[in-house]
């Protein structure tokens, strides 16, 4: 008996169904001929998922008249690119056989479990797979997978490619997942089948995904925080973007946006010592201008606006407006989902995730090594320690404070809490806590005025179409623009100023 290989290095990536075509057609071209299987896979777990909790697929699998059993583990997973233990092995008639499994395979579920094991879901789908060349003589098994996964009376489609790595380097994988990402509109995708099929027997829906927090570790060097830090941000960001350009869930646009605005302050946190390149760079601040418009609108019909409808007396003179702000909103949307198509987000991602798996930013300035290897547990604290000096001068000072001073304490505010969440793996857990609460409590007070201002802008740039509805919402917010919620304001700055620093 031989058992493969057992770390599985592969890349997966959604394909449009739309796509499937073209994509064949693609690969017709290459001088390898494609195998086709009809392909039968039942996943087993426990009734309460068990495995699955810990992050381990087994599942029985046909192909054609031969049946394979494949254990598999979580591993690490980042940008579409995944490296996990796999171990597999044929077996007969589809049934569990342990005694075939490696004793290091066996670990992974204990004795007691395996007689709870009952089948949960079942993947269908037929796989179109050839052998191709990559850079540096690499070997890669292309994959187009297109069927469904069922549990029960549910079911889900399933239209995807997976590159895996036979013999060479991870590198060979993004060189051709970045051409077939901005030819056919693919996203990386880092969620496995087995995933799906246990949301799908758990009958849950995928929905908004809110950050990622970085798995940071005391004894990490600054560059090794750098990494997971980005990480984290990217994770968030590609977790929410298919809900962006397909879902009517304003909350997938909102946490999207918050994604890249945490990217932004992580990058900036570490700017003199991992500088990301220009044509990311330009990418980043691209998709954070797409999303910003349709986010400002979400906020306006959604948040803003039900909170005074009951202070106006002429019900139907509001449905009138708010028709005529939902279609606004409705284009913007649209508009949003064109562009960011039109930007090719999902090479953006891969190029990004290219960049961090070749630690792109050694290439820039020899003399930064040094400081990329020093201790991040030293260094996040001076970091720390140098955004709260500005806050507390901001807070000291704030009745004397102009509208823009206020602005800039409001975006230090945000940048501090930012690098408070990224640093939660180091350093002391209650002081962060009430360290952190304060900067979301001030960040909160310092934004209302903020929100209201955006939304007065939005309503008097259709006030013609709104009637007596935006004459009465613009004063509302005039009145709130002006208030600031100072009381509100002083409160949290009295807060801040009394809690400790958690550095």
């Amino acid at each position: 008996m031989t058992n493969r290989q057992p770390v599985e290095i592969e890349l997966k990536l959604t394909l449009p169904p739309h796509q499937v075509e073209a994509f064949l057609k693609r690969m017709a071209r290459r001088r390898s001929v494609p195998q086709q299987q009809e392909l039968i896979t039942r996943y087993f777990d426990t009734p309460d998922f068990a495995l699955s909790r810990r992050g381990v697929a087994l599942r029985v699998r046909r192909a054609g008249r031969r049946w394979l059993q494949t254990l598999k583990t979580e591993g690490e997973r980042r940008g579409g690119l995944s490296l996990r233990a796999e171990y597999e092995t044929p077996v007969a008639r589809g049934k569990l056989d342990w005694n075939r499994f490696p004793a290091e395979a066996r670990d992974y579920v204990p004795e007691g479990e395996r007689a709870l094991l009952v089948p949960v879901f079942e993947t269908r789908f037929r796989r179109t797979a050839w052998m191709v060349a990559g850079q540096g003589r690499a070997q890669i098994e292309v994959a187009l997978d297109v069927g469904v996964v069922v549990s029960g009376a549910r079911s889900q489609p399933i239209c995807e490619i997976e590159l895996e790595l036979k013999s060479g380097e991870p590198d060979a994988l993004f060189a051709l997942a970045l051409d077939w990402a901005g030819a056919f509109e693919c996203l990386p995708l880092d969620v496995s089948k087995a995933e799906r099929g246990v949301r799908l027997a758990h009958g849950q829906e995928a929905g908004p995904v809110k950050s990622v927090r970085a798995e940071l570790g005391a004894g990490m060097s600054v560059e090794q925080g750098f990494a997971a830090v980005v990480q984290s941000c990217l994770a968030q960001f590609q977790a929410n973007l298919p809900g962006v350009l397909a879902s009517n869930d304003f909350e997938y646009v909102h946490q999207a946006r918050v994604a890249l605005r945490r990217l932004r302050a992580a990058l900036r946190m570490f700017r003199r010592v991992c500088a990301l390149p220009q044509e990311l760079s330009d990418g980043l601040n691209a998709l954070v201008r797409a999303l910003g418009p349709a986010r400002d609108w979400d906020v306006l019909c959604s948040e803003t606006l039900p909170g005074i409808e009951p202070h106006f007396g002429d019900q139907a003179g509001w449905s009138s407006g708010m028709a005529v702000l939902e279609s606004r909103r409705a284009r913007i949307r649209s508009a949003m989902v064109e562009d960011i198509v039109r930007m090719q987000p999902g090479a953006w991602l891969l190029a990004f995730q290219r960049w961090l798996l070749r630690q792109g930013w050694r290439d820039d300035d020899g003399d930064r090594d040094a400081a990329r290897q020093a201790s991040l547990k030293k260094w996040a604290r001076r970091k720390l320690e140098k955004g709260h000096r500005p806050i507390l001068r901001g807070a000291h000072d704030f009745e004397r404070l102009q509208p823009g001073e206020r602005h800039a304490l409001r975006i230090a505010v945000k940048r501090q809490r930012y690098a408070v969440e990224f640093m939660q793996g180091i350093g002391g857990k209650r002081r962060r806590a009430r360290y952190l609460a304060a900067l979301v409590a001030l960040q909160d007070g310092l934004g209302r005025a903020n929100d209201a201002r955006v939304a007065w802008q939005l309503v008097d740039s259709m006030h013609s179409e709104l009637g007596s509805m935006g004459s009465f919402v613009r004063g509302w917010l005039a009145a709130r623009m002006n208030d600031g919620g100072e009381d509100d304001i002083a409160k949290h700055l009295k807060n801040f100023m009394k809690s400790l620093t958690c550095w």
